[in-house]
């Protein structure tokens, strides 16, 4: 029997010199393969309400190891003035394509203000990759179809940590979390 290897370690994240700092880190296998899609926020600096943008790093096996690409800015996974947050990604099987569901943040309202004014400044939002990762297609708002107007009844709310997962029965299932106006509590 031999030894066991033990893995190396890789650091896909790091905060930099200018202060860019990286929150909130989601992993998602993509078959064949399998492609890992290692998706984040780019934070201006650790303050959450200092988030800018998501971004994405793919890597693949090879060898027994993962070589991981370069950083690449998702800039489609945006809404003008808003700052998006919390990157939630599935993998749908049945037809391939990843989605990436995430929040929108209006302006710069840190969630602590949203919940102690009842006043919800998020906004529910997906890109959608046909190629594992490669292209990303436009930003959709889904608020009013995903949740209509229950919405109003929360402070604020977020998809995530993590990733979502597909149900045998086709469905996409994602984390979420929401605070409600009326009792300022967290339902997940």
């Amino acid at each position: 029997m031999g030894v066991p290897r033990t893995p190396s370690r890789t650091v896909l994240f790091e905060r930099e010199r200018t202060g860019l700092t990286y929150r909130v880190p989601s992993l998602l296998p993509v078959p064949p393969g399998p492609t890992l899609l290692a998706f984040v926020e780019q934070r201006l600096s650790p303050d959450d309400s200092h988030a800018h943008r998501l971004v994405l790093r793919r890597g693949t096996l090879a060898g027994g190891s993962v070589r991981w690409g370069a950083l690449h800015v998702l800039g489609t996974a945006a809404l003008a003035e808003h700052r998006s947050m919390n990157p939630c990604p599935v993998h749908d099987a049945g037809t391939g394509t990843v989605f990436l569901f995430f929040i929108a943040v209006l302006g710069h309202t840190p969630e602590a203000v949203q919940i102690a004014t009842g006043r919800n400044a998020a906004r529910l939002c997906c890109v959608a990759s046909r190629d594992a990762g490669l292209s990303w297609g436009s930003a959709r708002d889904l608020t009013e179809e995903a949740i209509g107007g229950a919405v109003q009844d929360w402070a604020t709310f977020a998809v995530g940590p993590g990733h979502g997962v597909q149900l045998p029965s086709g469905r996409l299932l994602v984390p979420a979390y929401t605070y409600r106006v009326d009792r300022r509590e967290c339902f997940g």
